[in-house]
Parts: structure tokens; sequence; C-alpha cells
């Protein structure tokens, strides 16, 4: 495999920046990020695309569409990370305003500008870009001040090494010129492959700076974010319900969260259920300060695994028991008035039964005629949490 130092273009730039906006959800929700979003994202698709053509096509091009294509390809560079240093940074870039590349292109042996006449090379990449594909047939001065008023340049073919041998530059490409200032007159601007490479990496570099950008704006949010603490003294769940106001306005993600609070407030219907609900809803009560920590210190990873008590699903069960916790979860959500015999939900009805019968009875009773789904899925995780709780003191086991 080829190593990461001789690859043109890195893609590592990429994947850090696109890792940083793929979990940070402030990126899809806050109006400010939120309009930069859609630029952000087609920056990255045709970035990819992008870096791996001209990672593959490193070497001289031979023929014109071999170098049309590469330019193509280079202009797409150009323009996202022109794009993005203007939308994100609200700079100009360091790689414009400088002579630094293409001061030294030649007509054959001869350097090509003077003084006067050399461009800065984002000019010089833009008048090149209109040349050799975008406006073959018309270029004018537009600030090029290597066009004199009024004058137009053509160009009728690129020029590629292979025509070039008895240059002292191999590489050499470049594109032939027609100038309306001089019928006679026929330009062969030419440079070395390397030097446009090197024009290119130099734009690329830029990307630490949008990496830069990005952990500015997460850090700085998080900041804030941090100085809004939970209030921890009130009614239990009023504390979970400013938790979950909290986690809205921070974008994270609150089913977990709801669910807890759904099996907190459900009401019951069956009273000999209630002793063993209580052990299950005190456990999540109990966990409360630990929540409120993670949510304090930003930490969701964190408050899933303290809210994974209400997933908790014993090691041993029968046969088909994940298979119907799986259905009940799923295809339970809201009790239809007529439910259709061939319905998801009837499946899911069907699975409750079958599930409280061959393990939940031990521990709750199930009403699936009567119950609405949330108790259904209450008592589901009721029974589950239980049995796992005696399972690992070492108590009965399903085989």
């Amino acid at each position: 495999m080829e190593k990461e130092s001789k690859v043109f273009l890195n893609k590592t730039y990429i994947h850090e920046f696109m890792e940083l906006i793929n979990n940070n959800e402030m990126f899809l929700h806050k109006p400010e990020l939120l309009c930069l979003y859609n630029l952000i994202c087609t920056f990255k698709d045709r970035i990819i695309t992008v870096v791996d053509y001209l990672n593959d096509h490193s070497n001289c091009p031979l023929t014109e569409e071999e170098f049309i294509n590469y330019f193509v390809y280079a202009s797409m560079l150009y323009d996202g990370f022109n794009k993005m240093h203007e939308n994100l940074m609200h700079t100009v870039p360091s790689y414009k305003g400088k002579k630094k590349y293409f001061k030294y292109c030649k007509h054959y042996k001869n350097v090509y500008f003077n003084d006067e006449t050399c461009p800065t090379d984002d000019v010089f990449f833009e008048y090149l870009r209109a040349m050799i594909f975008a406006h073959p047939f018309e270029v004018s001065k537009k600030g090029r001040p290597f066009i004199k008023d009024r004058e137009k340049h053509y160009c009728p073919f690129v020029i590629v090494n292979s025509a070039l041998r008895f240059y002292d530059d191999k590489d050499n490409v470049g594109i032939r010129i027609y100038t309306s200032a001089d019928q006679n007159s026929i330009v062969d601007l030419t440079f070395s492959f390397m030097t446009l490479k090197g024009y290119l990496k130099s734009i690329y570099g830029t990307f630490p700076e949008f990496i830069n950008w990005a952990n500015n704006v997460i850090n700085g949010q998080n900041e804030e974010w941090k100085q809004m603490k939970v209030n921890r003294n009130q009614d239990n769940l009023e504390v979970l319900k400013e938790i979950r106001k909290i986690l809205e306005s921070r974008f994270a993600n609150t089913y977990s969260l709801d669910n807890a609070i759904s099996y907190l407030t459900c009401k019951t219907t069956i009273s000999h259920n209630d002793s063993n609900v209580s052990l299950f809803r005190n456990k999540i009560l109990e966990l409360l300060p630990k929540i409120c920590d993670c949510v304090d210190n930003l930490d969701y990873e964190g408050m899933e695994d303290v809210l994974s008590i209400i997933y908790k699903q014993p090691k041993h069960m029968h046969q088909m028991g994940h298979y119907q916790l799986e259905k009940i979860y799923s295809y339970l959500d809201e009790r239809s008035e007529v439910i259709d015999m061939v319905s998801n939900e009837y499946w899911g009805l069907k699975q409750a039964y079958d599930f409280s019968q061959e393990f939940a009875k031990k521990w709750v009773t199930i009403d699936i005629q009567k119950m609405q789904y949330d108790e259904i899925k209450l008592l589901v995780a009721v029974a589950c949490y239980l049995e796992s709780v005696e399972q690992e003191k070492g108590g009965n086991k399903y085989a």
C-alpha cells in the first residue's frame, strides 16, 4: 500500500473535519450554522471526489483530454476552498495575492512575465481555467495585468509535454494563445506540472483552518452550555422535565430520557403490579443525580449509559424472547380503535401476549386487551429489569 507521506493530497483532513460536523447536531439545527450546512456538505462530497481524482492522476498528463480533465478537478478544489474561506472564515485565504508559483511561466525558454505584468497566482490560475476549458473562445483583461485594455485572448488548444521534449522541464504543460492585439502572434505559455501541483497543495494545505473553525465553534458553544446547570432543588419529575428542555436547547437526543419519563408517569391499572413497578421506578430516580451530573458536564454518552437501565435485559431468556421484545417496542405505539389482524400492531400485541405468558408473568401481569401501550412497555421493562437483577444475584435462570 502506498505510504501516506507519498500521497499528493492527504484525505485525513476531510475525515477529521466531517467527524466534527457529523458528531455535533448544532451544525444541523443552530440557525447561524444551518445556513452553512449545505455548503459544508457539498464541499465534503465534492472534495472527496476531487482529491481521489487528483491523487489518482498525479503524473504529468500526456493528452489534451487528461490535462483538461485535471484542470476541471483542480478548479473545483480552488472554488471549494474559496467558498469555504469566504463563508466560514470571512477572510482572504493565504494562497491569494501572492506571486510564488507562476511568476516564471515561459514562452519557449524565455520568462513571459515582467514585474509589471506578473499576475498573482490566483489571478493566473483563474486565467488558465478560462483559457483551458471555461471560456477558450474569448478571455479579456478583467484585472489581468498581462492583458491590455480591449485585448482578447483565445486558446485553440492546451499543451502537454509530449510535444515539448526540447524544453528543459520535461513535465511542461500550458496553453497556446492567440491575441487580438496581434493577429500574427502565437504564444505558447508553459509551466511545470509540478508547479501547478504545488499551488494546489498550498490551497489544500489551508484545510486545518476549517478544522480549527469547527473546533472553535464547538468549544465556544460548549462553554456557553456548561454555564447552564440543572436545578436539582425541585420535584424529581420537574428535574427530568428541565433536563429535557436543556437537552433540546443543545440539540441532543432525548429518546432515552423520554422513555424514562414515560415509565415514571405512566398510570398502572392493576394494583398488584405496583410494588414491582415501584422498585423499577425507584431505581431510575436513584440515578437522577448521575443523570444531572452528565447533563451539567455535557456527557451525553455517559447519560445514555446511566439510562441504559431502562433497556436492561436478562442474559438468559426463552427462545423467542428477544424477537418478541423487538416487535413490542417497534409495533406498539398508539392503540387503534379497531386493530387490523394483518397489521404490525396486531402482531406486536401477539408478541406482547406471548412474552407475558412465557416470561413476564413471573414479575407482572399484562392485559393486552385493556392496557395502553405505554403501560405494556413499562411492565415489559419492569419484568426484564427484575429478572436481570435476580440472574446477576445467581437466582433462577431461563434456559
